[in-house]
């Protein structure tokens, strides 16, 4: 319903039971003779038995219109005739091979499917969706959106005019953003190895898991140690 149906609706209401009350006092309750001195003033004949229920016997007869022409939702709709015969399809079938589509793929699940068929010709589906988990909803919806369009044109034909999908919050929350894996550990030792290295001798980056190895090439002996070798050759 827009904003205008719901104003004139509004409006509709609050001057019938406005006029009600007012017809309805004089009648019953404690204050009667007050509210039928009230009809004799002018201004509140004008207010209450004039605009109140002239808008309200408007109203009436809106509803009264609709509900004797407007058109009645089809239990049967026609979708072609073949020979002088028709062929026909129940709002039961539509709905089922609707929702037979929406959970073919098993990642979401039909919760009501709504099918309009007041006029030939013109047939709208509303199909109200529960994914299984989190959904890009444009991606989603406009692959649903063809696939009902493909699936349900076997039933009816090129009767369908348009089809609503809605999505309710999904079963489980997922996040779209994979979770990276542990970060290596800070090793001092390597990093200090890998700082006395020239640029094209540096080392790669070890893992996490990989065991720590030092390269006694560049190691030196401070002065004043005792050499190993020479002591070793003496």
């Amino acid at each position: 319903m827009n904003g205008f149906k719901r104003f004139c609706l509004f409006v509709f209401s609050l001057a019938g039971l406005l006029s009600l009350v007012a017809l309805a006092l004089p009648w019953v309750g404690p204050w009667q003779q007050q509210a039928a001195a009230l009809i004799t003033k002018n201004w509140y004949y004008l207010a209450v038995l004039e605009a109140l229920v002239c808008i309200a016997a408007v109203g009436l007869l809106i509803q009264l219109f609709r509900a004797i022409f407007a058109r009645k939702n089809k239990k049967n709709i026609i979708v072609t005739t073949v020979d002088g015969g028709e062929i026909s399809v129940s709002r039961d079938a539509i709905s089922s091979q609707a929702a037979h589509i929406i959970e073919e793929d098993g990642t979401c699940t039909t919760v009501r499917v709504d099918v309009d068929a007041r006029r030939r010709n013109n047939i709208k589906v509303r199909a109200r969706v529960l994914p299984s988990t989190s959904v890009d909803v444009l991606a989603k919806g406009n692959e649903l959106h063809a696939r009902l369009a493909s699936g349900l044109a076997a039933v009816c034909g090129d009767n369908i005019s348009s089809i609503s999908i809605e999505f309710e919050e999904p079963e489980e929350v997922t996040s779209a953003i994979a979770t990276a894996g542990p970060e290596p550990a800070y090793d001092p030792v390597f990093e200090t190895v890998q700082a006395a290295r020239p640029a094209a001798e540096q080392l790669p980056a070890p893992d996490s898991t990989s065991e720590i190895t030092l390269d006694m090439t560049t190691f030196h002996a401070p002065e004043g140690a005792p050499d190993t070798e020479n002591h070793q050759e003496a």
